[in-house]
């Protein structure tokens, strides 16, 4: 597989080096035993066929991930690392990955990292979780180091005090977080938050109070990478893009807006993110549901970059039973006139058969207890809930943010009912 140096070729270029990577993968999936998934599609595997592969789905993953024979195997061996998503876009999926992979998402993610304002050898925080089978904080320590900082691997359980004595102690010029981590930080420790020149932010995009708070004092927040566990980075910001916007890297990512049929949207048009990342080992991930909605357009950017602009939207809806009825997310934003990309969190919890829901985060700031219920008892489905002869109330608690997992994670449904 060739890997650029950089993004800057002219395009018809850029693109010849993206067809000659899937016609690698093609080859290979002809030759293998076990990619039993995708031979029977291995012609379409070209730029112009590939709209004819049948997309997957993360259900499939999971079932395929399980084992080192699975049907979308290109080879088998050579496994150097197992990771496991969290299961927060359905189903948990567990993927072995090969030393050609583990070294592309390394390259892809120091390739993509914008760097600028932070000098030679700069301090930086990864605060990110380790463990639990996660991979982006040894992802976050690989890229950094090749970037040249200097890593500090705080992970998520060092004390806030501890943290801010860094800060101040060795000019920490940088860190490394999820979003629910960092919001955290910024209520236990704002003083020392607020002397990082930049903050990268990892997953779910980074917004709301703490991100403006952070940019008024002079803090660049920026995406570290668009990335998942399964396909390894997808996009970057450079340093000319903010917010949802992403370069994809084109060389070794092939991303694809699309319908529910699976046809591809026209520029501009938000859809299903279906993601193919050419290989000639390992895993086959070929027009694979990140899950996430988002649309894709062309774009003359000062960096030089002739690759795509990927345009971020919101994940795919959630859900929770909430006393046997199924509620998503989006009933909520609904409900509440809140856009999808809004920092809240809706706790519930069962005690002696009576179910209570707590509502946290800034984005519900103004929002009474007794509004909220009388906006979620208007919806049509969440009225069930709110009407049962169950339910035992409702608490909005807008000056705490979403609690958070092991992973510092931030599940839009958190289950309290096995909380003291």
């Amino acid at each position: 597989m060739r890997l650029l140096a950089d993004l800057t070729l002219p395009r018809p270029e850029l693109l010849r080096v993206q067809a000659d990577n899937l016609a690698l993968m093609r080859d290979a999936v002809r030759r293998s035993r076990t990619c039993t998934a995708l031979r029977p599609h291995a012609d379409s595997l070209t730029p112009e066929g590939l709209e004819q592969v049948p997309l997957t789905t993360r259900d499939q993953l999971a079932e395929w991930s399980v084992a080192p024979g699975a049907p979308n195997r290109i080879t088998e061996g050579d496994i150097r690392l197992v990771l496991r998503s969290s299961g927060s876009s359905g189903r948990v999926r567990t993927l072995l990955h090969d030393r050609p992979f583990n070294e592309r998402v390394e390259a892809l993610g120091a390739r993509g990292l914008c760097v600028d304002g932070l000098g030679d050898n700069p301090f930086v925080l990864n605060s990110l979780a380790p463990g639990d089978l996660f991979g982006g904080f040894g992802f976050a320590d690989a890229v950094l180091s090749r970037r040249g900082a200097a890593v500090l691997p705080a992970g998520t359980s060092m004390p806030a005090p501890h943290l801010a004595e860094l800060i101040a102690d060795l000019g920490v010029t940088a860190m490394v977080g999820l979003p629910g981590y960092v919001e955290r930080l910024m209520a236990e420790i704002p003083a020392a938050m607020l002397r990082l020149r930049t903050l990268y932010y990892l997953g779910e995009r980074m917004s709301g109070p703490a991100a403006d708070a952070l940019t008024e004092a002079g803090c660049a927040v920026r995406s570290f990478a668009y990335s998942t566990t399964e396909t390894g980075p997808i996009g970057f910001q450079c340093a000319h893009l903010t917010g949802a916007d992403h370069h994809v890297h084109e060389d070794l990512v092939i991303a694809e807006v699309v319908d529910e049929d699976g046809r591809r949207l026209p520029d501009g048009v938000v859809g299903a993110l279906a993601v193919t990342v050419p290989a000639e080992t390992g895993t086959a991930l070929v027009r694979y549901l990140v899950g996430d909605r988002a649309s894709l357009r062309t774009a003359d950017c000062p960096c030089g970059s002739t690759a795509r602009v990927l345009r971020i939207g919101a994940r795919d809806d959630v859900s929770a039973n909430l006393d046997g009825t199924l509620v998503t997310r989006s009933m909520f934003d609904s409900a509440l006139g809140l856009p999808p990309d809004a920092r809240y969190q809706v706790g519930h919890g069962s005690r002696r058969g009576l179910l209570r829901l707590t509502l946290r985060g800034a984005a519900l700031g103004g929002l009474t207890g007794e509004a909220a219920r009388t906006a979620l008892g208007r919806h049509q489905t969440l009225r069930k809930v709110i009407g049962s002869a169950r339910f035992a109330g409702l608490t909005v608690d807008a000056g705490t943010a979403p609690r958070i997992t092991t992973r510092a994670k931030a599940p839009f449904f958190w289950d309290e009912s096995e909380e003291d």
